[in-house]
């Protein structure tokens, strides 16, 4: 497994498992082979408990904003292991959660696989159907903007670097009454908005939310893009924007600009052409996309789901407040 340790200590420091071919790694990360008294399920799910106390660490180094933490820093900490038979039972009971985590993933890449083809396959054969069309033509960029003198109670902020391929990693709960608000918290996102960043947009910062959660926003860094077309739907909207050829089209794009990141404008978004059905005999299909992307909504509760139950028994099971030997296993 690796270890990451240098960096922003809230989000950098984290363990994974190693499954790459030999190679070298950067000097922010090493890895970590455990001997023969220590499961390795249980070691990573271990080190994932003690985060805390790597990021404690890190934080008491930061200088310019940056921590990190040291081999030394890990030989000094001392951990009471439980028998081997119990390691290996926390290991591979918190290992179900992130097995089926993984399969649900693998599950949402083909169903998103399947109708990128379904759609170029639409796009080819019904040529007389629909005309392309700029994306500003279709839906609306932006749309919705926030204000601080509306004061909302609270405010779900979704940051560019928290989602990736529709994936989303963290969303900050913030009460602007007691907490800073980001100054880039501004991008309002109700059901079905597509999110896509304008930094980079090779690193694929974007995805369509199905379900925001209540008083979301998104950072300036994102076009929020709402159809506003009675035949385009965005989950079409949302497949050609995110086509390979079109990101490697917007990062070099990106690359041009004067910007401090390689960033693209969300009029670079607007001038883009969209396939437009000219009446509803495509009905059926668009229906069809909107069925595949309900199943991977449905795939992503339940991935956030299981998140949740994991990181709530994990430092219980880690602790001994939970006696593995009384789960039904």
């Amino acid at each position: 497994m690796l270890f990451s340790w240098s960096g922003n200590p809230d989000t950098s420091i984290d363990v994974f498992w190693y499954s790459l071919p030999d190679g070298w790694l950067n000097q922010h990360i090493f890895k970590i082979t455990p001997k023969s008294i220590v499961d390795r399920k249980y070691l990573y799910y271990l080190l994932k408990y003690l985060k805390p106390q790597f990021t404690a660490i890190a934080s008491n180094k930061q200088t310019t904003g940056l921590g990190h933490v040291t081999v030394k820093d890990l030989k000094e900490i001392f951990i009471e292991l439980p028998s081997l038979s119990i390691q290996e039972s926390i290991g591979n009971y918190l290992a179900t959660f992130d097995d089926k985590i993984e399969i649900n993933q693998r599950i949402n890449w083909n169903l998103y696989t399947q109708m990128r083809a379904l759609t170029k396959q639409w796009i080819i054969k019904n040529t007389s159907d629909y005309e392309w069309l700029p994306l500003t033509k279709i839906a609306s960029i932006n749309p919705d903007t926030y204000s601080p003198k509306e004061e909302w109670a609270y405010v779900n902020y979704l940051d560019t670097s928290s989602i990736t391929d529709g994936y989303i990693a963290e969303v900050q709960h913030i009460t602007p009454s007691t907490e800073k608000l980001p100054s880039r918290a501004r991008r309002k996102i109700i059901p079905n908005d597509i999110v896509f960043s304008t930094v980079r947009p090779n690193q694929r910062h974007f995805g369509i939310l199905s379900e925001p959660m209540p008083n979301m926003l998104g950072s300036t860094g994102f076009a929020v893009i709402r159809s506003n077309h009675p035949l385009v739907c965005n989950e079409l909207i949302y497949l050609c924007l995110t086509e390979n050829e079109f990101i490697e089209k917007m990062q070099q794009l990106a690359e041009q600009s004067t910007s401090t990141f390689p960033s693209i404008k969300s009029s670079d978004l607007g001038v883009c052409e969209i396939p437009c059905p000219k009446d509803a005999t495509s009905k059926g299909f668009f229906e069809m996309l909107k069925s595949m992307f309900a199943l991977i909504a449905e795939n992503q509760r339940e991935n956030t789901s299981l998140a949740t139950t994991r990181d709530a028994l994990l430092p219980k099971l880690m602790s001994g407040e939970l006696d593995i030997s009384t789960f039904d296993l």
